[in-house]
């Protein structure tokens, strides 16, 4: 079976604009030509995709119209990803997605084992927050990512291995009335002001994930992208921060960190890369160097 992919194009945003003259109009063509790809469709697989309205008042998809259309978003979102694919396999570049706190930590873990990790200067390194690289990676933007999830990850269209787990911990100053409690639960806490990252990190789900619970009853003091200046300002009692290890903000002294009591959840670090994906030399040395650790 071959179709045109134009024509994949066409109906799609015909299936969500519901109009051939505003199809015509995004594409630059004639509604004929709209007209004429949905046709082909029809041949294409025997039945008629759009409810035939002589008067042309209404729009709406057949069955089969609406079976297609779901599948048009899978194969053009599929086609995309193969276009920016084989355009950076000519620009012989990968491009490694690096959320800062987790690439920090995993680099700490390498180079504590002596491992060299030279060649991944060979790499284009794009930081960001886990959601957004995850987005990223799933939009065929990048070749590989270190990853951090609140649950196990697992994505029909990307390989992934779980590196590590870790808990949660309220991050006080040693000044703070709280500071000697050796463990809290977050009802304990809903009174205190929160210092958090912003919402390109997953503490940041985690923590409204913990709030919801309470009906959004501990407040937010501020919301930043920088792990040291949310150290400094909790350090100033300023405010408490909900945090992982991995995260803690180890040059800082005059911090504690207190377990989260009773409440289960786990920050699972993974690395992942697409299913359809050739990894480069580079890119392959650091996911063998990365199932070394799975293993310790």
């Amino acid at each position: 079976m071959f179709m045109n992919t134009k024509d994949l194009q066409y109906f799609y945003a015909l299936s969500q604009l519901q109009s051939f003259t505003k199809v015509a109009k995004r594409f630059h063509i004639s509604q004929p030509s709209v007209s004429y790809a949905l046709r082909r469709l029809e041949e294409q697989f025997g039945c008629d995709l759009v409810v035939k309205d002589p008067s042309h008042r209404t729009f709406a998809l057949t069955p089969q119209g609406k079976i297609l259309a779901n599948h048009c978003k899978e194969i053009l979102l599929e086609l995309n990803r193969l276009q920016k694919d084989m355009k950076r396999s000519f620009q012989q570049e990968t491009r490694l997605g690096f959320p800062p706190i987790i690439s920090g930590y995993i680099l700490d873990l390498l180079l504590t084992r002596k491992e060299d990790v030279t060649f991944l200067s060979a790499l284009r390194t794009i930081y960001g927050g886990s959601v957004e690289l995850l987005h990223l990676l799933v939009e065929g933007e990048l070749d590989m990512s270190l990853i951090g999830s609140l649950e196990s990850l697992h994505h029909p269209k990307l390989v992934t291995k779980e590196l590590v787990t870790k808990s949660f911990y309220f991050v006080l100053s040693e000044k703070h009335p709280l500071a000697k409690q050796e463990a809290l639960s977050f009802e304990e806490v809903l009174e205190e002001p929160f210092i958090l990252l912003d919402d390109r990190h997953v503490h940041h789900q985690a923590f409204h994930i913990m709030n919801d619970k309470y009906h959004e009853a501990a407040q937010v003091l501020v919301t930043l992208d920088d792990v040291f200046m949310l150290g400094q300002m909790v350090n100033e009692n300023l405010g408490i921060a909900f945090l992982t290890d991995i995260a803690f903000p180890k040059n800082f002294k005059g911090l504690v960190k207190i377990p989260l009591k009773d409440d289960h959840m786990a920050f699972h670090v993974s690395y992942a890369y697409p299913k359809a994906a050739l990894l480069s030399p580079e890119a392959e040395k650091l996911v063998s160097l990365l199932d070394v650790l799975t293993h310790e």
